[in-house]
Parts: C-alpha cells; sequence; structure tokens
C-alpha cells in the first residue's frame, strides 16, 4: 500500500507556478490542464496552483497576451516553481488614409524602349562587309524569352493557394457572440476562453481547413460538454 501510494504521489501532485510578463506578474490569467480538465486562476501576485502530472498539457489563456501551451516535464513537477513569460498581443491598427500631393510620372513602355533601340541602330555607321552578329530591326529573343518566364512565373504565383486561416480567425469571421450565448449557453466572460480551449485540441485545424459550418457546430458541441466539466 505505501509503495502504490508513493507511485501515485510521483505521478500526480499540485503543481505551483508564476505567470509574468517582463517583471510584472499578472492576475487573472486562465490555467486549464486539457488533460485532468482542471482550470485555476492566478492571485494577485501571478502564482497558481493545479494538479498536474509529467506530460499533462497545460493551456495558459488571455484576452491581453498571447496564449500559450506547455507540455509538464517531471523536472517541473520537482522544482515545483514553474515561471511561464506572456507576451503581449500586437495591436491591431485600423486602417489610415494617408493623401499626399500629386506628382509627376513618367511612364515608359516596352514599346518606347524598342523605338529608341530602333533609332539608336538606324543612326549608328555600320562596317560595309562586316557582320557583327546583330539582326537588324529583328526581335529581342532576350527580351521575348524572359516575358515568357515572368508570364509563367507571375501564373504560378497566382494558382498559390492561400493558408487556411487559424481557427480564431475562422471563428471571428463566421460565428457571432450571440451563437456562442444563445446556441451553446456559453457565459459573454468565457467566451474567449472556450474558443482558446477549443483551438487546443487538433480537430479544430481540420475545422478552419473545411470551413464547414455543420462540421464545426457539432465539434463546438461536443467541446462545449468538455467545457463545462472543467473544475474550477
Amino acid at each position: 500500500m505505501l509503495l502504490f501510494s508513493f507511485i501515485g504521489w510521483a505521478q500526480t501532485g499540485k503543481l505551483s507556478g508564476k505567470v509574468v510578463t517582463g517583471e510584472t506578474a499578472l492576475a487573472g490569467i486562465d490555467i486549464v490542464n486539457i488533460n485532468s480538465k482542471k482550470m485555476t486562476k492566478t492571485d494577485s501576485n501571478g502564482n497558481f496552483t493545479i494538479l498536474a502530472k509529467s506530460n499533462d498539457e497545460l493551456l495558459i489563456i488571455s484576452k491581453e497576451y498571447t496564449d500559450q501551451t506547455i507540455v509538464v516535464s517531471q523536472t517541473d513537477l520537482d522544482k515545483n516553481n514553474l515561471l511561464v513569460r506572456l507576451e503581449e498581443k500586437p495591436i491591431e491598427l485600423k486602417e489610415v488614409a494617408i493623401t499626399k500631393s500629386p506628382s509627376v510620372k513618367y511612364k515608359v513602355s516596352q514599346g518606347d524602349l524598342d523605338k529608341v533601340k530602333l533609332e539608336k541602330q538606324a543612326n549608328t555607321p555600320k562596317v560595309v562587309g562586316v557582320y557583327d552578329g546583330s539582326i537588324e530591326n529583328g526581335v529581342d529573343f532576350i527580351r521575348l524569352g524572359k516575358g515568357i518566364v515572368n508570364l509563367f512565373k507571375k501564373k504560378e504565383d497566382t494558382e498559390k493557394t492561400p493558408p487556411p486561416p487559424s481557427f480564431k480567425e475562422y471563428m471571428a469571421a463566421n460565428f457571432s457572440s450571440d451563437f456562442y450565448t444563445q446556441k451553446l449557453k456559453i457565459q459573454p466572460d468565457d467566451v474567449y476562453l472556450f474558443v482558446a480551449f477549443c483551438e487546443a485540441d487538433p480537430q479544430s485545424k481540420v475545422a478552419a481547413a473545411e470551413q464547414d459550418p455543420l462540421k464545426t457546430t457539432e465539434f463546438l458541441l461536443s467541446k462545449k460538454e468538455e467545457f463545462k466539466k472543467l473544475e474550477r
């Protein structure tokens, strides 16, 4: 019995830590253990304690700071002093209309350049009987070849498929706040936490890539049941 108790204690225990940004402690940061479905918040000094074992996945969630995922190691449990550093999310700048005084621009076409080239060739004296390798008034095959290569390059660039949006971007663009509060019965203050909780599931990447509203709704409904089981 003592042996089994020791093994159980070694596998699961209380993990203490602190969440900071720079040298400032962060209060009210959500800490979720994805494996055990345990959840806690940092106190006024940024400290937290949560039940965890080796290889558990902790999700650190905040609206003002970038979310972070940490896999608990045995070293973390032994030291029992996990330090989590968060970075502030980049501020989204609104579009700013910039006006500047009109400037005179000269547009030179390839036809204009060819015309100048032909005139230059016509005015250049030729040595009779000596072939210099040029074709008078001929086609510029080098420029033609470059044009064809650039044409195919532009076609390849336009055919490249843009990367799929992140799960949060997909949700923000397609699901309103009413969907969470009325359909899923999620409290308004918990919406961001719920979306971050869903994003920790690898299936969220599939939902963002497929962008199928029905499949996404089924996924969210299943995650809602897990979310409600979080022990706070």
